[in-house]
Parts: structure tokens; sequence; C-alpha cells
């Protein structure tokens, strides 16, 4: 859970950094963090992973509808991180880094006016819901709001500098707002990985590698 001094620290930095930000309260366990929410209908919540009477998951599955965004918070970059990044949730690392705290506020606001939030805590749930080898889908960010796919949808990734380009299987090429590295491990499958410009390619989506220099391979597109 997250300790007094963490709770208050956080405070103090939205207080300073995040002027937008107005703290309407503070809740201490689940329970009473779900009648906060039901009596204040916030915009935004900072929810640690792990508190008293159910973590942070059990508390989102407790309401029907989500009309909040949701920034993360969590001492460990383990396997629940991982689920949050690919749902394109926000979370923080304790200690709090300034900088990404006021780009995960931004990044909040940005979500709640696109009014995807329920569609990427859906996301978040199934996966979580997984065995940690078997997260099905993907929230992807854009310059204009957020799409959502099928893993088994992707052929490859090619990074585009701090962008990340998905080529689908249905012919689309999306532009991420993510850097690559982020989608690097979505799944247990084998990845060819090639070194300028980073290119990732989902093992079953390849149909022929050709011996040569270096060699290549052919997706099932044809590339």
């Amino acid at each position: 859970m997250m300790s007094f001094w963490y709770r208050r620290n956080l405070e103090l930095l939205l207080t300073r950094y995040c002027p937008e930000v107005e703290v309407a309260a503070i809740a201490h366990s689940a329970d009473e963090a779900e009648k906060v929410i039901r009596d204040l209908d916030p915009d935004l919540i900072f929810l640690d992973v792990e508190m008293p009477h159910g973590n942070g998951f059990d508390l989102l599955k407790r309401f029907n509808q989500v009309r909040f965004g949701v920034i993360f918070v969590h001492r460990f970059d383990h396997y629940a991180i991982k689920a949050i990044k690919y749902s394109a949730i926000d979370y923080l690392l304790k200690p709090i880094d300034i900088d990404e705290l006021v780009a995960a506020v931004q990044k909040a606001g940005a979500q709640l006016k696109s009014k995807s939030v329920n569609q990427s805590l859906n996301i978040l749930l199934h996966n979580m819901a997984q065995p940690a080898a078997k997260l099905q889908k993907l929230s992807l960010p854009t310059t204009d709001g957020m799409i959502f796919v099928s893993i088994n949808d992707i052929l490859y990734c090619k990074s585009e500098g701090n962008y990340t380009s998905f080529y689908l299987e249905n012919g689309q090429s999306p532009l991420i707002t993510r850097q690559i590295g982020i989608y690097e491990r979505t799944t247990s499958r084998a990845i060819v990985l090639q070194d300028t410009p980073p290119i990732y390619r989902e093992c079953n989506r390849v149909t022929k590698y050709v011996k040569g220099r270096g060699g290549h391979v052919v997706m099932s597109d044809g590339k």
C-alpha cells in the first residue's frame, strides 16, 4: 500500500508541479477509496497496486463504468506493471520522478478527452486475468486518440524514433506515440530483432527464412 509519507509526498508534488490537479481526497484502503470515488466522482485517481482489503485491480472491478482516469503507483516493475503498460494506462514507480509525474498527468488528461478510459481499463483487466505469457490485447495511443488491437493481428513493429509503426494484418500501419521498447515482450513468442532501425517480428507471421549475408525473413504479408 502507499504509506503515509508516499501519499503526502505525492500530494506535495502534485500541488507544486501539476497546478491543474486539485487533490480532493486521500483514501487509505480499497473500501475507503470506493466510497470516496462514488461520492466525489473524480476526474483522475492515483491508485496503488497493493492496498488493504483488495488491490487496485479489484477496486476497479467494483465499478460497472469507469469515468475517471487512472494512474497506477507501485514499488516494483513486475508483471502487473507490464499489463498496465500494454493497456496504455500510465503508472509511476516509487520513488516518484517529477518529470514522469507531470507527463503522466498530461497523458491522463488527453485520454479523458478521447473518452477511451473504459476500453483501456477493460483491456487491462482482461490481460490481468491471463497468464503472464498470454496477454491478448493492446491499447495503442496515437496522435488523435487510441486504437485497440489483438496481439494476433500484429505482423510486426518498426521503430520511428520516439514513435512506433504497427503493421497489422488488415493492411493498416498506425503510428503509435510510444517507443518500440515498451512492446518488445508483449508475448512469449520469439521475436526477430533488426538493429537499425529496430523491427520486432512475430514469429508466427514469418513464412520463410532466406540464408545469405545476414539472412532475411519473409512475412505473411509478403514483405
